[in-house]
């Protein structure tokens, strides 16, 4: 459950990438301890903060079909993600120099994350063990280090589903997309089998689901221009 955003510490990006990845019991988790943490204990919420950018890293290598990245260590890991996502857009930006910014941007995420995990080897509560006495981070600092996880890992995420070169092979549940169901639905006639009807969405995902996940792709990628247009 997410929390009041008036008493509480809220991990905007990564609650999204919550709503675009569907039933991802384990991601949930995650977020809930790290908004607790935050508040509660400082420390904890460093270790949380790293332990999220590897399971957004192989989240999206498990959706792009690479199946090993579990045996990667954590520099690999991040190496693998970089190589399979897209993190600048082709030709998007109007001017050379705004587009050479977001590249310059975008090459120094291993910088923050660097840092992440450098604070996460000297002050995690759970990475190692401490002094009985030793001094604990401040509220303050463990926002610092969530909020640059949660902004790093949006953007990972949501270059990874934009830019997809290749369709998701990750088992999807139907329900998972009920915009694009209706889409489906509303531009197509509804089959008939004797007295039997169903849903064109439900025929087409479970016929033929790599023509759904390629459809799923284009959808996603013609809301995210839409709404660009209409800002």
């Amino acid at each position: 459950m997410m929390p009041d955003e008036a008493t509480g510490f809220v991990m905007h990006g990564a609650r999204e990438i919550l709503a675009l990845a569907g039933n991802a019991v384990h991601l949930e988790q995650q977020i809930n301890a790290i908004e607790i943490a935050v508040l509660h204990l400082p420390n904890l919420a460093v270790d949380l903060a790293r332990t999220l950018v590897e399971t957004i890293c192989k989240t999206i290598l498990n959706d792009r079909g690479q199946s090993d990245c579990d045996t990667l260590g954590f520099k690999d890991l991040l190496k693998a993600t970089y190589a399979a996502v897209q993190l600048v857009p082709d030709g998007k930006l109007s001017s050379p120099e705004g587009q050479a910014a977001l590249r310059n941007l975008a090459e120094n995420l291993d910088a923050a994350i660097l840092g992440i995990s450098q604070l996460r080897q000297a002050e995690g509560l759970a990475s190692h063990g401490k002094d009985a006495y030793f001094s604990p981070l401040e509220g303050v600092q463990a926002e610092f280090v969530a909020r640059a996880a949660d902004a790093l890992v949006a953007y990972l995420y949501k270059s990874h589903r934009r830019y997809l070169g290749t369709p998701l092979v990750r088992l999807l549940e139907y329900k998972d997309n009920p915009k694009l169901n209706e889409h489906i639905d509303s531009n197509n006639d509804t089959i008939a089998i004797f007295d039997l009807q169903y849903k064109p969405s439900e025929v087409l995902f479970s016929a033929d689901r790599q023509a759904y996940l390629d459809l799923l792709a284009s959808f996603e990628e013609e809301t995210v221009t839409e709404r660009e247009e209409m800002e």
